[in-house]
């Protein structure tokens, strides 16, 4: 389908319509990215097929080699069961292959990707011990780059950093709009929702009270540019962000980004959304915290200017899973 150059969204839907279980072992995927299948394609077959091939670290290099994206490689990973060798040979032996410092990180400590079905809230079992509020701040030279990272509170303080997602799945307004904005003149309004498709974010928190850190870069204008797209350039701190709690089904997730009617019109509107606190700790680092546990579900970050949404959206988002219930 690629090759026949039919659009993404119709082999997106197609994939998600039929029976699959792509084969995506190393080899396979190498000579579906020299086919000029997209990023957005693997991570649909990635979500459908069950049992991949194991990952071992050959597998990483050919993937590498084979030029296949970083946010690819790491998304496998996270999608697969891994045998991977992390003695200090074989990290050699990755060094000279040119594997991206990021991805050797990834294997040192591969999590496996979440499946959650339609309705789940993401409640574990169990008792989590209380994350410390007030473990010291990290220097700026903890981070390797901008970003925003979770905060781990095992011994040594780790700092995982959020993968950015891309997407352009905007969707304006329901049925039920339509018929009441005919009846009230656009009084009713349209929303505006961003659609991720897999049910579960990647990167998987357990934790009843996160903490994350926002790092940007530049001493005085702080820019993402990193990010994507020019849509985080001139970044001021996090309160340009808000996090909103997804709605999960078995299409996916979905989050409200934005309303508009025949008189009024906002951005980062939508149900879901969650307070949060953020402290300064220099102009490059900003730590943002909660001041009560916050509940258990499907989050993303995402920046809060909507007149930059005239492309994809990049969204931080994660996967929290605890103990604590959401409001109904």
């Amino acid at each position: 389908m690629t090759g026949a150059k039919i659009a993404k969204s119709i082999i997106i839907d197609r994939i998600k319509a039929g029976t699959n279980n792509f084969r995506l072992g190393a080899d396979d995927m190498v000579a579906l990215k020299q086919a000029k299948v997209i990023d957005a394609v693997f991570e649909e077959m990635f979500l459908v097929t069950e049992n991949m091939p194991t990952l071992q670290n050959d597998d990483i290099i050919a993937l590498h080699q084979g030029k296949l994206s970083q946010n690819i490689i790491i998304k496998r990973i996270q999608h697969s069961d891994t045998r991977f060798n992390t003695e200090p040979d074989a990290l050699i032996a990755l060094k000279m292959a040119k594997v991206p410092d990021k991805i050797v990180e990834v294997m040192m400590k591969p999590t496996r990707a979440a499946k959650v079905g339609k309705g789940s809230t993401n409640l574990i079992a169990g008792d989590l011990p209380p994350h410390p509020q007030n473990l010291p701040a990290p220097a700026r030279s903890r981070f390797s780059e901008p970003g925003v990272y979770y905060e781990e509170y095992n011994p040594g303080g780790n700092y995982t950093q959020l993968e950015p997602t891309t997407t352009n799945q905007t969707r304006r307004g329901t049925v039920g709009e339509s018929v009441a904005n005919q009846y009230t003149a656009g009084m009713v309004g349209t929303s505006e929702r961003v659609g991720l498709a897999n049910p579960s974010a990647n990167m998987v928190i357990k934790d009843n009270r996160p903490v994350f850190y926002f790092v940007f870069s530049g001493a005085n204008r702080k820019d993402q540019n990193t990010v994507a797209e020019n849509i985080f350039s001139g970044v001021a701190s996090p309160n340009d962000f808000v996090l909103i709690r997804a709605r999960v089904s078995n299409r996916g997730r979905e989050i409200t980004v934005g309303r508009s009617s025949s008189y009024s019109s906002e951005t980062g509107f939508g149900p879901g959304a969650v307070p949060f606190r953020f402290r300064k700790i220099s102009n490059q680092l900003y730590k943002v915290y909660f001041d009560d546990d916050v509940a258990a579900g499907e989050y993303a970050f995402f920046y809060n200017k909507g007149s930059e949404f005239s492309s994809s959206l990049k969204l931080y988002d994660f996967s929290l899973q605890n103990n604590t219930k959401p409001e109904k």
